[in-house]
């Protein structure tokens, strides 16, 4: 492997994880903080509460994905289309439609994130993904207006600093205690060669339901430079539940698909 593919492995591997952690913080609550008056661990408890009520209800959706990846040291960058198929409870595929640019950042970047949605949502993993008081301190900032939605502004601290967790700040929802918009840094360093990470990741809302709406984020890395990361989700159409098989699959353009059960 040459050192230019071992900068970017280290680099993007482990850093990618988070992101499927962050899909699994929708919440939200009640504007003002001299009305509401709820403590930081109030907030999580309704957000908890009502993560569980939109999980149960949110049957099946589908919705589309823009990956482009890109290091400006190296001149590289690549495209990737993806199109999502979530059924409840849980069950997900991830199907590539299209590739373009860099093979390299292909396999090294876009194809890792996918690879990491799948570990976040095995079972052994999912209580990491979680904002809950035992896996993180958590102090209430204040209120702020995101897009027009009045919020929560939360720090959230890890507790022990484990992959799957992040160390940040979160936007809540004042009246659906939904995740509006999360950013911060792995709580683990993905790699010696990654010298910070930082990641925004913005909510929408469809009809009751609180899904991602994009995820930006910056990468430093020891003589590589600067990598970014943009993701779109789009087209989203929420509609009744189907059957899928037993096994789903994530497929990527050049190799077998990968068993796994992502969280949305």
């Amino acid at each position: 492997m040459s050192q230019m593919a071992v900068k970017w492995r280290l680099g993007t591997c482990r850093m990618a994880a988070i992101f499927t952690a962050a899909a699994n913080l929708s919440s939200g609550l009640a504007g003002d903080l001299t009305l509401g008056r709820l403590s930081a661990e109030e907030v999580v408890s309704r957000m908890l509460e009502m993560n569980q009520s939109r999980a149960a209800a949110l049957l099946q959706y589908t919705c589309e994905r823009r990956y482009v990846a890109e290091n400006r040291h190296f001149s590289k960058r690549a495209e990737m289309a993806v199109q999502e198929l979530y059924v409840n409870p849980g069950r997900k595929e991830l199907n590539v439609v299209s590739v373009s640019g860099s093979p390299f950042i292909q396999h090294k970047v876009i194809d890792q994130l996918l690879e990491a949605e799948i570990e976040a949502a095995r079972n052994e993993n999912r209580d990491q993904t979680l904002v809950t008081p035992q896996s993180y301190k958590l102090r209430l900032l204040g209120t702020e207006y995101i897009n027009d939605h009045s919020c929560y502004v939360l720090e959230v601290t890890p507790r022990i600093p484990k992959k799957f967790l992040m160390r940040g700040r979160i936007w809540v929802d004042d009246v659906d205690f939904a995740i509006v918009r999360m950013e911060g840094s792995p709580a683990k360093n993905p790699s010696f060669w990654t010298r910070r990470v930082h990641f925004v990741r913005s909510y929408e809302k469809h009809g009751p339901f609180w899904l991602p709406s994009s995820l930006e984020s910056k990468c430093d890395i020891l003589i590589a430079g600067t990598s970014t990361l943009k993701i779109e989700y789009f087209e989203y159409q929420i509609g009744a539940a189907t059957i899928l098989p037993a096994n789903e699959r994530v497929a990527s353009p050049e190799q077998e698909s990968v068993d796994g059960r992502p969280q949305p």
